[in-house]
C-alpha cells in the first residue's frame, strides 16, 4: 500500500486514508526531517488546524482572531514546497489548502467576517457533516474529475474556517468557489495530483460523499510508487 505522509492528523483523516487503501505515515516534526522523510513516502496530505501566520506571505499586521502555531507553519511550509518540487501527489484540506497556497507564493484573507462579510456561513462547526453552503466546481478541473457527475451542479459542503485563499499562488488555478466568491478549491495544472479544498471531506468517511478525493490521492501515489 502507498505511504501517505501526514502531520497533525485527526482520526477522520487517518480513517479516510486507510479506507482509500493507503498506509498513513504520521510525521513527527521532532524526528522526521524534511526532505529526507519524503524519500520513504508516496504522497502527502496537508490537514486542517491553526491559522497560517501572515508573516509567511509578507503581511505586516495580524488579525486578532488568528490562532498561530509557528512550529507547524515552519515544518509544513517546507513539506509542501518539497512535495511540489518532487511533483508528489498532494491533497490539502482546510488549513492545508491555505498553507499550500502560501508555500507556493500566494496570500490569504486573514479573517472573512472582517474583510469579506457575507450571508454565507463559513464557520459552522457542529455537526461536522452539516453542509451550510454549496460550492461551484470548475468544469474540466482535476477536482471536477474527482467529484464526478455531481460536479456539474453546485455541491453541498461542510465549512468551518475564517480564513481563505486570497491571491492564488503562481502556477495554481481556482477550481471551486462559494456563492459569495470565497475560494473553496485550488489545484496545480500539469501536476500528477495537486488539489486543495477549503471544506473537510474527511468528515464524510462513513457516508462516502467525498471518498473519491482520497482514492484519487492514493491512486496517484500508487502510480508514482510503481515508477
Amino acid at each position: 500500500m502507498p505511504r501517505i505522509a501526514v502531520a497533525w492528523p485527526q482520526p477522520d483523516y487517518l480513517t479516510s486514508l486507510e479506507r482509500a487503501g493507503a498506509t498513513p505515515r504520521v510525521l513527527n516534526p521532532a524526528v522526521d526531517r524534511v526532505p529526507d522523510v519524503l524519500d520513504e513516502c508516496d504522497g502527502v496530505l496537508l490537514t486542517g488546524g491553526a491559522d497560517v501566520d501572515p508573516v509567511h506571505y509578507g503581511a505586516e499586521d495580524r488579525h486578532p482572531a488568528l490562532k498561530l502555531d509557528a512550529v507547524r507553519d515552519a515544518y509544513e511550509i517546507v513539506l509542501a514546497r518539497e512535495a511540489i518540487a518532487r511533483d508528489m501527489p498532494l491533497l490539502a484540506i482546510c488549513r492545508g489548502v491555505q498553507l499550500l497556497n502560501v508555500a507556493a507564493g500566494g496570500t490569504l484573507v486573514q479573517d472573512l467576517p472582517t474583510h469579506r462579510p457575507s450571508d454565507i456561513v463559513h464557520g459552522q462547526r457542529e455537526p461536522a457533516t452539516s453542509t451550510p453552503h454549496t460550492v461551484r466546481i470548475q468544469g474540466g478541473s482535476a477536482l471536477a474529475t474527482l467529484i464526478g457527475p455531481r460536479a456539474a451542479h453546485d455541491v453541498a459542503v461542510n465549512s468551518r474556517h475564517h480564513q481563505s485563499v486570497d491571491r492564488v499562488a503562481p502556477g495554481f488555478v481556482v477550481s471551486a468557489m462559494a456563492p459569495d466568491g470565497v475560494v473553496e478549491g485550488i489545484e496545480r495544472p500539469g501536476a500528477c495530483f495537486c488539489v486543495g479544498v477549503q471544506w473537510h471531506p474527511e468528515n464524510f468517511w462513513e457516508t462516502g460523499e467525498f471518498s473519491s478525493m482520497f482514492t484519487g490521492l492514493v491512486d496517484a501515489a500508487k502510480r508514482r510508487a510503481a515508477r
